[in-house]
């Protein structure tokens, strides 16, 4: 199978799924939270797997219809400015991101939200934490 099958594959299981999750649970057949967790699981995961396969399909097609400015295109995202610039965009977001994490298990707290939502915005922050902490040593040990 070749990687233009897969993905063409990719594109209408992605389609299916996505479709026959929203029939299902438009039709409120089920009562069952688990399954109706499993059948948002499944229409979401369709979507993206239908979004990625029209992506391909439209990212090949600029490729083959323009080939010169593909080509500089390519050049461009490996440039060391480019680079540099997204590099530093993440940084910020990861900032902001940092600053939203801590405020959101306290305006949780404050709203009287589920225990298990104060929870799990805890847990992200932890991670966040953990994550930074991991790439933080791992690359001061290469440079």
């Amino acid at each position: 199978m070749t990687v233009k099958q897969k993905k063409l594959l990719m594109l209408i299981a992605g389609f299916l799924a996505h479709a026959a999750a929203c029939i299902i649970k438009g039709l409120h057949i089920t009562d069952s939270r688990f399954l109706y967790l499993c059948l948002t699981l499944i229409q979401y995961g369709g979507m993206i797997a239908f979004i990625f396969g029209v992506n391909y399909f439209g990212t090949t097609y600029q490729y083959e219809k323009y080939p010169e400015e593909s080509a500089q295109t390519v050049i461009d995202q490996n440039d060391e400015r480019t680079r540099t610039i997204h590099n530093l965009a993440k940084a910020k977001a990861f900032n902001i991101i940092t600053y939203v994490l801590i405020l959101l298990p306290a305006l949780l707290f404050e709203m009287k939200a589920d225990l298990i939502g104060i929870a799990a915005s805890g847990t992200a922050l932890i991670i966040l934490g953990i994550s930074y902490l991991y790439f933080y040593l791992k690359y001061s040990k290469e440079m």
